[in-house]
């Protein structure tokens, strides 16, 4: 997983280091009320677990809420989790209106009911671990055989159409909402599938704006918002469309087909993920050997956390190309994506909550100084998108590393 992958820069404990050698840090537990923004700790449906371990680069947080605990590993997925709780109470109370249960009633009398169980399973059909709508098509293919015949005739529609009605309803909802229709969080898709039922087959009339959040839960809501051309995407395309978009973009920004496929059908990135992924390597323009990171993702990605980190340090890069220090090309050390800048700087960006001072951030700044001295000692730009010890900082500088922390602290102080 690209997790190890980076996990020896730094977040490596004293353990591993080298015998007889007690200069480096501990990796520390941290307290969600010191490192947190107030709205972020506790909410009107949510509270934070005070005791926060870190761990291969990731804040590790447990929510207390009530629709039961959730956990979520790292800073953005903390987001995405408390953005989704609050999507969860919304989305609850559409369903106590009467136009919503008058919907229901409408859709258990209609045409389409008995379609109802190519989409009830929310478990196993749009969301299931995120990649769940590929898979719920995949299905819909073989369900929709024993409902076709008779619904085509009394309707003039294929079910496979109506199935495709249904998930088009759900996406266009969750994007409403400002999350990720294919989220693994699957209380959020109970909800998601009883709302988009009563859409799809009763008529149902959702709008978010009926439904506006302020206050602290507003801001949060806010932080980490998916853009609108994404946001778009998701919405509009189905996930074989977003694939080709994908593909399209890849094959344009020089990644050769078979990367390109490799990285398309890894399953730890949901549709809405990969796309991000994507939208964020071409925004880095003519920066060359992005296909190496799409190598990298491809390979080494085996899980949602690995995914962020792709997503979010390809975002990183992006903000220093366009705002700071225009990049080159990307260059791998191993299995990590680095930068040159056009200057010959050596740029380390990454998305990573916590980085302390251990025997593996010291090898790691070992190498990269030896990568500078190839690129000709232009000097390294060290930021990162969370906190970095004062150890750490400390030790970088001595070595000449200028070093910028949160430079994306979501929900940090």
């Amino acid at each position: 997983m690209i997790g190890a992958a980076v996990a020896s820069f730094a977040q490596t404990d004293q353990a591993t280091a080298p015998a007889g050698n007690n200069s480096f840090e501990e990796l520390p537990e941290l307290k969600a009320s010191e490192i947190l923004k107030p709205e972020f700790v506790k909410g009107p449906h949510f509270t934070v677990r005070e005791s926060v371990p870190t761990s291969s680069g990731a804040n590790e947080f447990a929510i207390d809420s009530d629709y039961g605990v959730f956990e979520a590993s790292g800073n953005e997925m903390l987001l995405r989790r408390i953005k989704e709780i609050e999507a969860i109470t919304q989305l609850k109370e559409v369903s106590r209106t009467d136009q919503f249960k008058n919907s229901l009633t409408a859709a258990a009398k209609g045409p389409l009911n008995a379609a109802k169980n190519v989409v009830e399973d929310p478990g196993g059909a749009l969301s299931s671990a995120g990649k769940g709508l590929m898979k719920f098509m995949k299905r819909t293919g073989q369900t929709v055989k024993n409902v076709s015949k008779g619904q085509t005739e009394k309707t003039g529609e294929n079910s496979a159409e109506k199935a495709i009605g249904y998930t088009r309803a759900k996406r266009k909802i969750a994007i409403e909402m400002d999350v990720d229709p294919y989220s693994t969080n699957t209380v959020l898709q109970k909800e998601l599938d009883g709302i988009a039922w009563a859409s799809w087959a009763g008529g149902f009339a959702f709008s978010a704006a009926t439904f506006p959040i302020s206050g602290p839960a507003g801001a949060a809501l806010s932080v980490n918002s998916m853009s609108k051309t994404i946001g778009q995407l998701i919405s509009e395309k189905t996930p074989a469309e977003l694939k080709a978009i994908n593909r399209s973009t890849l094959r344009a920004m020089g990644v050769n087909a078979n990367e390109a496929e490799r990285f398309l059908n890894n399953t730890s990135f949901s549709p809405t993920d990969q796309t991000r992924f994507v939208h964020n390597l071409k925004a880095l323009g003519e920066v060359a050997n992005r296909g190496a990171f799409v190598h990298a993702a491809a390979e080494t990605s085996s899980s949602e956390p690995d995914a962020l980190f792709c997503i979010l340090t390809a975002e990183l890069m992006g903000k220093i190309h366009a705002t700071e220090k225009p990049l080159a090309k990307i260059v791998m050390l191993g299995d990590f994506p680095l930068s040159i800048a056009t200057d010959g700087t050596v740029v380390l960006a990454m998305q990573w909550d916590y980085a302390a001072w251990t025997s593996g951030a010291a090898t790691f700044a070992k190498q990269i100084q030896e990568l500078a001295q190839q690129s000709g000692n232009k000097g390294v730009l060290v930021a990162l998108s969370g906190d970095a010890s004062p150890r750490l900082k400390d030790e970088l500088q001595k070595r000449g590393f200028i070093v910028r922390d949160r430079m994306s602290p979501g929900p940090l102080k």
